[in-house]
């Protein structure tokens, strides 16, 4: 096989293992919205205002925050009540 064969052979299997990562990261993102979506509000904000070791991830925080967006909270009303 020539370097070039080769090359491209390792370049599709890199782009193929990022779409992989890429769609793997997305289903989880969208499972994590559709369940907070059930949550109540102040369950919501609780999932902000977790911190150390056994407080919730950026993705889960993210997804209480863009929730709660939608619901109609303004950022600054996030903020006042996530601290």
């Amino acid at each position: 096989m020539s370097f070039w064969k080769k090359a491209l052979s390792v370049a599709k299997d890199v782009g193929t293992a990022v779409a992989s990562e890429v769609e793997k990261q997305a289903n989880e993102t969208r499972e994590l919205k559709n369940k907070y979506e059930g949550m109540s509000d102040d369950d919501l904000f609780n999932v902000l205002k977790s911190d150390g070791f056994l407080g919730k991830s950026q993705k889960e925080k993210g997804a209480a925050f863009g929730i709660l967006r939608r619901r109609g909270y303004s950022v600054e009303d996030i903020n006042k009540r996530a601290m």
